[in-house]
């Protein structure tokens, strides 16, 4: 019977252990706006009304560790939001399949709570169409949240504006 009293404390001691030193997990959830189909990857949530080529909503989780493709600039956890910003927009600026790129808006604001930004910017495609993007960001831990809506400027941005505005405030986090 101590052998198993024993055995019982230790499991105890190394659990109780291991919660207090390790950051606490985290995933999110979203509520789904009415008439749009979600197309989920292991990589981000991506949810669409139409077809993903004209407009979306993407949910990305990203390791701040993760190399980007296009700038060797670096995330760390310690960053002010709009200095993560600023790499984003160079991330993005740097990429050779968009042209075009203009940089509209640059903010601050706060995303369920987070110290975050909200970039608005407009590019060309490798096909020739113009795109509208509203991109929210921020760091929480490890990871690195985007949240976006990408449309085809002309037609869909504004249409599906407050829609997507909806699917942001619906954003929170769930404890793992």
């Amino acid at each position: 019977m101590k052998k198993i009293l024993w055995i019982f404390l230790i499991l105890i001691a190394s659990c109780t252990h291991g919660i207090e030193n390790e950051e606490p997990a985290y995933t999110f959830s979203v509520n789904i706006p009415e008439g749009w189909r979600k197309l989920d990857t292991d990589k981000f949530l991506i949810i669409t009304k139409d077809i993903a080529y004209k407009q979306y909503a993407l949910i990305q989780e990203r390791p701040i560790d993760r190399p980007f493709k296009h700038t060797l600039k670096k995330l760390k956890r310690s960053m002010l939001p709009q200095e993560v910003a600023g790499i984003i927009v160079d991330e993005i600026s740097s990429d050779i399949n968009i042209s075009n790129f203009r940089l509209i808006e640059n903010t601050p604001t706060k995303i369920n709570g987070q110290e975050g930004f909200k970039i608005l910017f407009t590019y060309r495609d490798q096909h020739g169409s113009d795109f509208k993007t509203l991109y929210y960001g921020f760091i929480k831990g490890e990871i690195f949240y985007n949240l976006r809506y990408t449309a085809k400027k002309i037609e869909y941005f504004e249409k599906d504006l407050k829609t997507f505005e909806k699917f942001v405030n619906s954003f929170t986090f769930i404890r793992m």
